[in-house]
């Protein structure tokens, strides 16, 4: 019964005003994992592709495996790597692993040569996120070994920055300093990779000297900045909506779902929506958060059920079974992704994720 609207109009006016601010030389790799962040990565995928991504920015190898089985041929880098006896698929499907080891650099060199072709690959520096990547003290070795390696051809470097959105932490510069001496050392091996890259979303926004020439935008481009912009406006892209289910009047010193957790003070009409926890409706947000019906925001009351949650429909007499309610977005800011983040203890990625790749989510792509 959940639906969700993806203003595919939304997507191309974020995609424009990254543009704007990297400029025409910087190339946007749009970051499509994670079922692009539960917007759908395929139709995603082919909209960035119309507005001229010259690389898409996959998770794993799974992910470029449904990419290439969906008809899509444009370069697929695998942002999370492969493991060493992944190699063999990832380029079979012409993907392009991130590479942090040297069993896979080797395995797919390995590869290369049987092949008699160079396999393009990015190689990752942990510049200061400790995920992955090679470290600043085993970063001379791996460049030593790399360059050694004829069947690979290194088409990018690229770092991750980990505190890109807070702008008052030092550690975007001190991570900035630490890659340039990476490169730096990288020219010196004599690699010229074509694509340079660092930024992530807060990157694009904040930090300039990391825009290089590409950036990995994710969440800006699904219209939630993670930091305030000044002059660059972003739109969110998805709607969640679902239906009252049952209108109904509960009399006074009731409980209202599991436990009990309120009680009404006095006669309430209660409305039941549909959708629960296994809709991404976070438990976390019994008692506290607040959906919309008639352009009307209502409390939620009671805990979060499995399929179902309740409303208090004191305010928003004229609601009936059947009628709409959002829960996410809609231009509302009871609803936007940032307000059921703070609510929650998350972050708007994480509810993105949960409520736009729900088991039984139906999504319609407008604007397109």
């Amino acid at each position: 019964m959940l639906k969700a609207s993806i203003d595919l109009g939304a997507f191309r006016r974020n995609h424009q005003s990254i543009k704007q601010i990297v400029g025409k030389n910087v190339a946007v790799l749009p970051v499509i994992k994670a079922d692009a962040y539960g917007h759908g990565m395929i139709r995603m995928a082919k909209e960035a592709l119309k507005l001229g991504a010259p690389v898409l920015g996959a998770g794993t190898l799974d992910e470029g495996i449904l990419i290439r089985q969906e008809k899509i041929a444009s370069p697929v880098l695998l942002l999370d790597g492969i493991f060493p006896d992944q190699a063999e698929d990832a380029v079979k499907y012409r993907l392009t692993p991130v590479v942090f080891s040297v069993d896979s650099a080797r395995e797919l060199d390995k590869i290369g040569k049987k092949k008699a072709r160079k396999i393009p690959i990015h190689i990752k520096f942990d510049t200061g996120m400790g995920r992955i990547g090679w470290t600043m003290s085993d970063s001379a070795k791996a460049l030593e070994q790399l360059v050694k390696l004829k069947n690979l051809q290194v088409e990018g470097i690229m770092t991750h920055l980990a505190s890109s959105a807070d702008l008052g932490s030092p550690q975007t510069d001190h991570q900035l300093m630490r890659f340039n001496a990476v490169l730096a050392e990288a020219r010196r091996a004599g690699l010229a990779p074509t694509y340079v890259h660092a930024a992530n979303s807060g990157g694009v926004i904040n930090h300039k000297p990391s825009h290089f020439t590409m950036v990995r935008p994710g969440i800006s481009l699904y219209g939630y900045p993670p930091s305030e912009t000044k002059g660059v406006e972003f739109e969110e892209v998805m709607t969640v909506t679902s239906k009252l289910l049952s209108v109904k009047d509960v009399q006074q010193g009731e409980g209202v779902g599991y436990g009990a957790t309120y009680i009404t003070p006095r006669i309430k009409k209660i409305g039941v929506v549909m959708g629960g926890y296994a809709d991404g409706v976070n438990r976390l947000l019994s008692n506290k958060g607040s959906v919309v019906i008639n352009e009307r925001a209502v409390p939620i009351l009671g805990m979060v059920c499995m399929d179902n949650f309740m409303v208090d429909l004191s305010k928003c007499s004229g609601a009936k079974p059947g009628d709409e309610v959002v829960l996410l977005g809609g231009g509302h800011e009871e609803t936007s992704a940032e307000k059921l983040a703070e609510l929650t203890g998350t972050i708007s990625y994480e509810v993105l994720c949960r409520m736009g790749s729900g088991p039984r989510i139906t999504r319609n792509y407008v604007n397109g």
